[in-house]
């Protein structure tokens, strides 16, 4: 390996190359345990702290000279090493670095002293040790190391040999980086992982196109969860007891793993990254695949760690030291456009919006006709479709060779590249009409994600029912919520993550700061219902609320249920009815329980650019005391830009323990 002049292209055959390098990043770095049944290669008889304690002074040596001039430039202290090996400052001063994966780390100290770890490295590169878990030389194991040490120290190659690795430089020619480019599937709420969008790394070559980037290979972060579900995920997840791995691997094997990707639109954020810091992105993710990170899912998870692979290549930024208590995935996106790092930012539609956009062409008999052929094949509807023109007839098959492909996608979780009967008919008869047609066209939303409003928000009220007049100081975490600027974000789909509301009553005879509501999730997924698409509405809260209208009781809730929406084409307009029901617990009800179910309907709109309106209703019976029952109908409008705060109206009449009353709210919310 010429580690001055990192590897583009070395092996003769490259045809076989990309089959193979997924195959191989796995074979060697994986664990050894994943594929060896012995024991993982034992270190030498002579720890590395060893042999720099014994030669660091010992005369003539190069190791010695080495050691010696990196203490004069103290180059542990550099950002690039800092970065290299992923050190954070401690709350008590020290340092430590975020990588979990003692294999890491060639000195017995070197999770935590930076110096030591450089200094061992140092020794490594001269010795063939086999470092766990794949068995390679420090030199082949480390490769951005040995570069940017190289690059430091102009290591002389008569004194301190480089040793071939054939493995890297294989991983190299596959990948042939040239760019980086971020890629970030938008959020779908129907997988916990994907809740919030995700992000990946591509790692371009040269010259590459809209096609053949499905092609180039992907860097992934993501949670070793196995079998892990439900509770359990979650707890795992936000404990750091999953192990965190990065993966390489080919673009459109990345997308098939996703059965909800075809729901989900793609953009592309192409960094401006020269060639050479790409090339020393991959040597670094060469050495991040071995070994894992404790994975947290609000803070060291895909994003965060995706910003840490880039941070040694651009060691005059600080990019991972932008984020507050929690990392989202359009965060990042964030992140890179104030460095001004995206050079530009293209956006692929899913294949859910080219369904529609195909449907839009049809009037309501030709999609009827393409639905039919889709459910019962085509030899039973050739008739229909020999009445129409050509160019119909064309618009009508490739509407049902389009659906063919989602619906088979969507029922089994994953991509089948080989083509069904009926697909290849449907292709068939397509092609006799020849008739040349791409793809439509989809036009990208007006606000790419990043700019969309921040996830946490502040909110700060005015209002009044029955009992009197309140202040109100709100608080979510994040995500979005209906009446939350709309742009950037999807509007059938709502999220928020720890939502806090507390109210100051002035009118009471005891003055004081209440607890109105104290929600831990809140997800309302309102996808609309049509012959097409089939999907079932529904929501889900859980946390503490207030039982009165002065808020003096409170107790644990959790309620949620399915439903139907319908909507326009353009989602500007939707309403939903879904079934409720709810579980109750608080010492104000019979029993401290309660059971309750209901209905709920509500219709969201967008009547301007900056305007969201809400309107809501809902009754809760109890299945044992009807003096329990609740009931809502609310009426919402806000205003506000997705890079300013927004203002809210609410109001409505609504039914708790102590009977009906009326509500009204003027308040501030400010995004940050």
């Amino acid at each position: 390996m010429n580690h001055r002049q990192l590897p583009l292209l070395h092996a003769p055959g490259f045809i076989t190359a990309p089959r193979l390098l997924f195959f191989l990043c796995h074979l060697f770095c994986l664990p050894t345990t994943a594929f060896a049944a012995g024991d993982p290669p034992s270190p030498p008889s002579k720890s590395l702290d060893e042999i720099v304690e014994s030669l660091s002074t010992t005369p003539n040596h190069y190791l010695a000279e080495l050691l010696q001039r990196a203490e004069r430039e103290r180059l542990w202290e550099k950002p690039v090493w800092q970065r290299l090996m992923h050190y954070k400052p401690t709350l008590l001063g020290g340092t430590e670095s975020q990588v979990d994966g003692t294999d890491f780390f060639l000195s017995a100290t070197g999770k935590r002293d930076p110096r030591a770890e450089l200094r061992a490295t140092l020794a490594g590169f001269f010795t063939h040790m086999e470092v766990p878990p794949n068995g390679l030389s420090p030199q082949c194991r480390f490769p951005a190391r040995y570069f940017w040490l190289d690059s430091q120290l102009h290591f002389d190659p008569e004194q301190l040999p480089v040793q071939d690795c054939p493995k890297f430089n294989f991983f190299m020619d596959g990948i042939r980086p040239h760019g980086v480019t971020v890629v970030f599937p938008a959020e779908h709420p129907d997988s916990p992982s994907s809740m919030f969008g995700h992000t990946l790394l591509r790692l371009d070559r040269a010259n590459q196109t809209s096609a053949t980037r499905m092609l180039d290979y992907t860097v992934n972060f993501a949670a070793e969860a196995g079998d892990s579900s439900g509770v359990g995920y979650a707890i795992n997840g936000l404990t750091g007891t999953f192990e965190g791995r990065f993966r390489v691997i080919p673009y459109y094997m990345k997308l098939r793993e996703y059965a909800q990707m075809e729901n989900r639109d793609i953009w592309e954020y192409r960094l401006k990254l020269s060639p050479e810091q790409t090339r020393f992105i991959a040597m670094h993710t060469w050495e991040m695949v071995p070994t894992y990170y404790d994975y947290y899912f609000f803070t060291e998870n895909c994003a965060y760690h995706l910003l840490s692979l880039i941070e040694p290549a651009l060691p005059e930024r600080t990019l991972t030291d932008s984020f507050g208590s929690w990392v989202l995935p359009v965060d990042i996106l964030r992140v890179l456009r104030r460095n001004d790092l995206v050079a530009d930012v293209r956006y692929y539609p899913s294949r859910y919006r080219i369904i529609q956009a195909r449907r839009e062409y049809l009037d309501e008999k030709s999609e009827a006709l393409a639905l039919d052929i889709f459910n019962q094949g085509l030899e039973n509807h050739d008739d229909r479709l020999q009445q129409f023109d050509a160019e119909r007839q064309a618009d009508i098959l490739d509407l049902a060779y389009e659906y063919r492909r989602y619906a088979g996608i969507a029922g089994n979780s994953a991509l089948n590249p080989a083509l069904s009967d009926d697909e290849r008919a449907l292709l068939l008869a397509r092609s006799r009409l020849g008739i040349v047609r791409g793809a439509p066209q989809v036009a990208a939303p007006q606000t790419s994600p990043d700019n969309g409003h921040l996830a946490t928000r502040l909110g700060l009220g005015f209002g009044a029912n029955d009992s009197g007049g309140f202040l109100q100081l709100d608080w979510r975490a994040v995500y979005h919520d209906w009446l939350d600027p709309l742009a950037g974000h999807s509007s059938s789909y709502a999220l928020a993550f720890g939502s806090l509301a507390a109210r100051y009553y002035g009118d009471t005879e005891q003055r004081k700061l209440r607890l109105r509501r104290l929600h831990v999730v809140r997800i309302d997924n309102m996808e609309p219902w049509d012959a097409f698409f089939r999907r079932v509405s529904w929501r889900v809260v859980t946390g503490i609320e207030g039982l009165t209208q002065s808020d003096d009781r409170q107790g644990f809730i959790l309620r949620g249920g399915p439903g139907i929406s319908i909507g326009t084409n353009d989602k500007h307009l939707l309403g939903y009815g879904l079934l409720e029901a709810e579980l109750g617990a608080a010492t104000a009800y019979a029993d401290n329980a309660r059971l309750a179910a209901g209905p709920a309907i509500g219709l969201m709109a967008s009547p301007g650019q900056h305007w969201r309106l809400r309107l809501t209703a809902s009754y809760l019976a109890d299945a044992r005391d009807r003096q329990q029952d609740s009931a809502r109908l609310e009426a919402g409008l806000s205003w506000g830009g997705q890079a300013r705060p927004s203002l809210r109206l609410s109001g409505g009449r609504y039914r708790l323990l102590d009977g009906w009353y009326n509500e009204a709210q003027l308040s501030l919310k400010i995004y940050f």
